[in-house]
């Protein structure tokens, strides 16, 4: 006898996993891992496939059940996986990983149906997980699927039958869902929202596309392949001009030669009330330009502090700080979409003068190298009369009258060492926006004025029903700003000499000469926005993906308030909401209840007879499985009580013949007689 024979034999039939539900829980399993593959290691996806594979054979026939040996191997070398794949170990991504490791290898040794509930319930788990990585509505869609398929797996293990169609298996599963649809949007809308009463180790997102605090060419111009969405900003008023469409993310004020870097002044000796306030700073040298724009952002997840404003920011946002640099940056980095409101500022008109640390950050340059640039910005200082703001426009001059180019592929430096601004200068002339503003930033220092380089995004698609402007990584931008003495720090853009475009059209229409448009993502919908059908459906699901995320996703206590308010009116809200989540919860169970009792078909005669029988039966140690049949549970009860063999069989041969077609009122005053006998 064979090991699958000998084993499978010990289970009651019931128990039995058919090949019907087998393959259900097959296809849920690779639905379910979808969605967090990225997550985990490619090992524990190899092991997911490995077990597909094998028990597939088992269910073909072609397959042995693997031993206990070779399951335990399988085990311990998933786990020292997960233990090598993450730094640190508890994480959310490992305990993601290990799940998907144990729903995979559970499939290995599902024989019964108390192992496939396993499978179903660790599914379930991993489709919660997995909307800590995304929130999507495209993905949200999808997982709902994934509960729909597992459903039916589940509930297929409960028929008795093997031969139902899988329309109807997704049917009665669809049909679960939707009535636990309404009870569901009851306990989202008025359950209060609190704050967590744990917490576990947000998503890594270290490795998101996306800009960081340093800077080298080329950089930018990577950022710039890519469609993946940034944030989202809806104005109260009217929109920014495309000029003024600038937001800004880091400022890069430290330069060796090659690379562009933030100061970091928590390891410098300046005070820290000298370089970062959580309150609206503006007048001193602190003071922003002046903004009529109130608006807010809704931004994707970066793993990063720092957040996005039009142009130099000087209100602060809830736990968040802002910077000498007139930027903004969060409490802590930013792991979960996050939404915050910008107000207008109006700075007070007073003469600004930096302090002396500032003024020598934005005036190093490396010791050696770029001699010709710096010549050159000696000249144009000469020729300024030593007035920054000459100087600046000069610069910006020589950038629109000479043969620069803009290009995403310009040629590498690498080789120039420190020399790099003097090879872009004087030789290659084709750069991307990073090399444009290090090269003017470059010649303003050396010419002694303080400048930086400023890293964000330029432009964004408007969405003029939502009044919003959506950004992406193609807008990602670097510009450069100067101090200048009675003014603060004053924005210039030497891109904008060279490609015009680039600024007032966005970087489709600066690089439509070149075609390297999105050119590494040839199924982006962004690169046939002149189709109208395809750009009508992508501004269409972005047009709900925004209003998903924003009505949805960022349903919170703040907007939980706000919508309750509105419906329920002012007062006391928390006595209101709880009320109306009593009431609405008991007419759900009042109308379930009315639509069970219309629906409810009464008992024949016949079969609340045999319904007796079965309870006399149960009293006496006999409990009839819903798979049995009526015949099968009257000889297991007379193989095992034989003085109760002849009335059993007795009632159960009376109470077949009468539903299969004997007379009615003679066979139920038979059954009745013969029931009294027990």
């Amino acid at each position: 006898m064979t090991e699958k024979t000998s084993k499978n034999s010990a289970l009651p039939q019931q128990e039995f996993v058919s090949r019907a539900s087998t393959v259900w829980l097959i296809v849920a399993l690779l639905m379910v891992q979808l969605p967090v593959w990225q997550e985990i290691p490619i090992a524990i996806s190899a092991v997911s496939v490995l077990s597909i594979v094998w028990r597939v054979l088992i269910l073909l026939g072609r397959g042995f059940w693997p031993p206990t040996w070779l399951r335990s191997l399988l085990v311990v070398a998933a786990m020292v996986t997960v233990a090598f794949s993450f730094k640190p170990l508890i994480s959310l991504e490992s305990a993601v990983a290990v799940l998907a490791a144990g729903y995979s290898l559970k499939l290995l040794e599902m024989r019964s149906r108390r192992d496939a509930l396993v499978v179903v319930y660790i599914g379930y788990f991993l489709i919660a997980s997995s909307v800590l990585f995304s929130q999507t509505l495209l993905q949200t869609l999808y997982l709902f699927a994934c509960i729909a398929v597992l459903t039916a797996a589940q509930q297929g293990l409960y028929r008795r039958s093997t031969s139902i169609k899988v329309s109807s298996t997704l049917r009665y599963a669809g049909m679960l869902a939707l009535q636990a649809m309404p009870l569901t949007i009851i306990l989202f809308l008025l359950v209060p929202r609190i704050g967590p009463l744990w917490s576990v180790p947000l998503p890594d997102n270290s490795a998101r596309t996306g800009l960081t605090d340093e800077m080298t060419p080329g950089d930018i111009a990577r950022l710039s392949k890519s469609d993946e969405l940034v944030f989202r900003a809806r104005f109260s008023s009217a929109l920014p001009a495309p000029q003024e469409r600038y937001w800004r993310a880091v400022v890069l004020d430290r330069f060796d030669g090659k690379t562009w870097r933030q100061s970091d002044f928590q390891r410098s000796r300046v005070a820290r009330t000298d370089w970062k306030t959580n309150q609206p700073v503006v007048s001193g040298w602190w003071q922003t330009q002046e903004s009529d724009f109130d608006y807010e952002i809704m931004m994707e997840p970066t793993g990063k502090p720092w957040l996005y404003s039009l142009g130099q920011s000087a209100s602060v946002p809830k736990d968040s700080s802002l910077l000498r640099t007139l930027r903004l940056e969060a409490n802590k980095p930013v792991d979960v979409r996050t939404v915050y409101s910008i107000q207008p500022v109006t700075p007070e008109p007073v003469s600004l003068k930096p302090p002396e640390w500032l003024r020598k950050i934005n005036l190093q340059t490396p010791d050696v190298g770029n001699d010709r640039s710096r010549k050159l910005a000696r000249q144009l200082w000469q020729q300024s009369g030593n007035d920054a703001v000459k100087m600046a426009d000069r610069v910006m001059l020589m950038f629109r009258q000479e043969p620069f180019f803009y290009t995403l592929n310009p040629p590498l430096l690498t080789s120039a060492g420190r020399s790099s601004i003097d090879r872009f200068l004087f030789d290659s002339r084709q750069g991307f926006c990073s090399h444009y503003a290090g090269a003017f930033v470059y010649l303003m220092r050396a010419a002694g004025v303080p400048a930086r380089v400023v890293g964000g995004y330029q432009g964004g698609e408007v969405k003029e029903e939502e009044n919003l402007i959506q950004v992406r990584q193609f807008d990602a931008h670097a510009w450069a700003e100067i101090w200048v003495e009675g003014q603060g720090w004053l924005r210039y853009d030497p891109t904008a000499m060279v490609s015009p475009e680039r600024i007032n059209s966005g970087l489709e229409a600066a690089l439509a000469n070149e075609g390297s448009f999105l050119s590494d993502s040839p199924l982006s919908l962004h690169r046939y926005r002149q189709s109208s059908v395809l750009n009508g459906i992508r501004l269409a699901f972005e047009q709900l993906e925004y209003r998903w995320q924003r009505s949805v996703i960022n349903y919170r206590e703040e907007q939980q308030r706000e919508f309750l308010s509105s419906l329920l009116g002012k007062g006391d809200l928390l006595q209101k909401q709880t009320l109306a989540l009593i009431v609405s919860i008991a007419f759900l169970l009042l109308l379930s209840a009315l639509l069970l009792l219309k629906n409810a078909k009464p008992a024949s005669a016949e079969l609340a007879l045999y319904q007796r029988f079965s309870k006399k039966m149960a009293r006496r140690g006999f409990q009839r499985s819903a798979d049995e049949t009526e015949l099968a549970f009257a000889q297991r009860v007379s193989k095992q009580s034989p003085e109760l063999a002849a009335v059993v069989s007795q009632f159960t041969s009376g109470y077949c013949k009468l539903v299969y077609g004997a007379d009615k009122h003679e066979g139920i005053d038979k059954l009745k007689s013969i029931l009294r006998q027990l």
